[in-house]
């Protein structure tokens, strides 16, 4: 409709500009704009944008369907009024009895058609941005389309973080690279490399993990996993013969071959993702498969040169966002407490806030508490959590599609623009309350160089 009257609209410029001797090129110093994007401004499609946009930017956007279609995030929307809300949401288990031969009689071996329930809680999740009307006459883009990109950027990552963070919460299977037996054993030969691949391919089919069908171009359907690994652990398959060799020859080197166009590797029934760390304006905080962040040894006040090795509060972030400026998740990635490594010291933190870590022991795990420069690199002990899925590992439920939602302070100087939604997440779990259909390893991905 409004596409529509724009056309009108502009029709009748046109038509009084011919009637008056005045070109119609005039128009576009009048500043009409005949191709601006000013349907989307319409709160509706704005919000159906923006869900899009978050959609297919997450990791998980493009492995969701719909109950019982074998995907590995199961999706359901079901309207409800207020947090604390449940979704419900079925699963099918397979039938695994025998059939009958010959003139055998049916009735009564038929195998039950088994319906799994799994209940999700959804909450309140918001996110606004704030600008002023003198912004908004300096800048050349419109506020309202470039807070949706925005949103739809921070969405798709909050989405994703939710996802990574219940299934780390749940799992029930645990795998270790080379020869770790546990987090403090893992060192410098337990990286990931193609002999951890073939482990996780072997674990998921001992475990009985649904694989995920796919069609390939030529229609033939296989079964798949997947694995979602961190770049570092990308960096360091890169370094296995066998990977590379099994990269080359997989396709054709052209645009189609996924070690050229980016897309996920295949190796021995699993594609191997990659999910990569955010490190951008002054926030550095990995991702949900290893987590990073940065000293920041000045504390409350200026950076100072070192964080000495007797100090059990340890800052992190940038000089050029202090602890009373505006605030960033920079710990947001790792666990609530467990153990930190900084150059080659770890170090056992109780418990973090958005900016520190509260430390109880300097020099854990046979380490010396050392001074270290501020800007060092922080990270879960140089580990990384590696998640292999088949389907149906996590059910993801909608109370509300985000819907926008504006605010005004100041006499109407000052606009916010924002979405809130009710949505829930939930790991898929068997009656005995395991997580099948995924597991964990964890490898050691130490950060080869200075970056």
């Amino acid at each position: 409709m409004l596409k529509f009257l724009r056309g009108l609209y502009v029709s009748f410029l046109s038509t009084i500009s011919s009637q008056s001797g005045t070109s119609p090129t005039s128009m576009q110093s009048m500043n009409v704009d005949t191709d601006s994007d000013a349907d989307y401004a319409t709160p509706e499609i704005w919000e159906k944008r923006l869900r899009l946009d978050s959609a297919r930017k997450s990791f998980w956007g493009n492995k969701k369907g719909k109950e019982l279609s074998g995907q590995p995030i199961i999706e359901k929307e079901q309207l409800v009024n207020e947090p604390g809300d449940v979704i419900h949401i079925q699963t099918c288990t397979g039938i695994y009895g025998p059939g009958v031969e010959g003139e055998t009689e049916l009735r009564g071996k038929e195998d039950k058609f088994t319906i799994g329930q799994f209940n999700i809680s959804v909450d309140w999740l918001r996110k606004a941005i704030a600008f002023t009307r003198k912004v908004k006459k300096v800048v050349n883009f419109d506020m309202i389309q470039q807070s949706r990109t925005l949103i739809s950027d921070w969405l798709a990552r909050e989405l994703d973080s939710k996802v990574f963070t219940d299934l780390y919460a749940d799992a029930t299977n645990t795998l270790y690279a080379g020869n770790g037996t546990s987090d403090t054993t893992l060192g410098d030969g337990d990286t990931l490399t193609t002999a951890e691949l073939d482990k996780i391919k072997l674990a998921m089919d001992r475990i009985g993990s649904i694989p995920v069908t796919v069609r390939k171009k030529n229609g033939e359907e296989t079964n798949n996993y997947g694995v979602v690994v961190s770049e570092l652990d990308e960096y360091n398959l890169r370094g296995d013969d066998r990977w590379l060799e099994a990269a080359r020859n997989a396709l054709l080197r052209s645009e189609d071959n996924p070690l050229f166009r980016g897309g996920p590797v295949e190796w021995n029934g699993l594609f191997v993702y990659t999910l990569r760390g955010l490190k951008a304006g002054g926030c550095i905080q990995g991702s949900p498969i290893r987590p990073e962040c940065s000293l920041f040894s000045g504390g409350a006040g200026a950076a100072a040169a070192t964080l000495n090795a007797s100090d059990t509060t340890i800052y992190v972030g940038s000089a050029a966002i202090t602890p009373t400026g505006q605030q960033r998740d920079f710990t947001k990635f790792f666990p609530t407490s467990g153990t930190i490594r900084i150059d080659n010291e770890d170090m056992t933190y109780t418990s973090k806030t958005y900016r520190t870590f509260v430390v109880s022991v300097r020099g854990a795990n046979s380490t010396t508490a050392a001074t270290h420069v501020t800007g060092s690199l922080i990270t879960n002990r140089n580990m990384s959590r590696i998640i292999a899925f088949g389907a149906e590992i996590a059910a993801f439920g909608w109370g509300q599609h985000p819907e926008r939602i504006e605010d005004k302070d100041d006499y109407g100087f000052i606009t916010g623009i924002g979405i809130e939604t009710l949505m829930g997440v939930q790991a898929i779990k068997d009656s005995q309350g395991n997580t099948p259909n995924y597991l964990v390893m964890k490898a050691w991905s130490k950060n080869p160089g200075s970056v």
